[in-house]
């Protein structure tokens, strides 16, 4: 009887199996990474009036530059992941399992980053910034209230995330990690380039590429981070998912 059973459980592990991630991410990775390596060569080894500044393609594919297609991608993206990680909240919640809500609202968290994303909302910080310091000493002056408040984005996403899967925390808490890396190391780095007079050189131009493809990589590692919560289960013909407890 105890062969039959454990027979059993091996057939159970063996029409049990994980939503790939890993290919999801290396596809998310290799169009973020195209992207900035477009946007960086047109812009630096590409002499042509229309991949110079003021041109249609700097607009259209420079990362430097709000609502174009990096911009779109990104927005994408975060949309993406949002939608999976309240997927996953509505299985959690069907199972009568109060960590759904957790679920849910890191995926509102990321809708949120969408609209910054989508708005440029962050760089309106710029006014209320510049009592509390000023753009000679920090030009990207909206750094002063960005800071504290991707730190609080940050904590508040740690304090939701406890009720999610481990497996799923430890890539969410990574992509916002490289997120804002990007977002705000990289920017500060920028930031600094200005202040010492290499505003229009080519170490700003790296820097600021750098900085997108943080932001991309750290995006597209939260967008596929719900996959590591689900399982696929194959019963007789069906296919059914499962989640993994928390």
């Amino acid at each position: 009887m105890a062969e039959a059973s454990d027979a059993r459980e091996s057939d159970a592990r063996e029409q049990e199996r994980s939503v790939p991630w890993r290919g999801p991410l290396a596809v998310l990775a290799a169009v973020s990474l195209i992207l900035v390596a477009v946007s960086w060569v047109s812009l630096e080894l590409v002499a042509h009036p229309f991949f110079e500044v003021g041109g249609g393609g700097h607009a259209y594919l420079n990362v430097g530059v709000e609502g174009n297609v990096p911009t779109w991608w990104t927005i994408v993206m975060f949309v993406g992941g949002a939608l999976g990680f309240v997927f996953v909240g509505v299985l959690y919640r069907s199972l009568g399992q109060a960590s759904g809500l957790s679920w849910w609202f890191v995926g509102a968290l990321l809708l949120l980053l969408c609209l910054d994303e989508d708005t440029g909302l962050h760089e309106r910080l710029h006014e209320p910034a510049r009592l509390l310091a000023s753009p000679q000493d920090v030009p990207f002056v909206w750094l002063i209230l960005g800071v504290p408040l991707a730190l609080a984005v940050i904590i508040t996403v740690i304090a939701a995330a406890r009720r999610i899967a481990r497996q799923t925390r430890t890539l969410l808490l990574a992509g916002l990690g490289l997120f804002f890396v990007g977002a705000v190391g990289l920017e500060g780095v920028g930031s600094q380039l200005h202040a010492t007079g290499l505003g229009e050189s080519s170490w700003l131009v790296a820097a600021y590429h750098a900085e997108e493809l943080f932001e991309m990589l750290g995006v597209a590692v939260m967008a596929v981070a719900p996959l590591r919560a689900v399982r696929i289960w194959r019963l007789d013909r069906s296919l059914v998912l499962r989640v993994r407890s928390t």
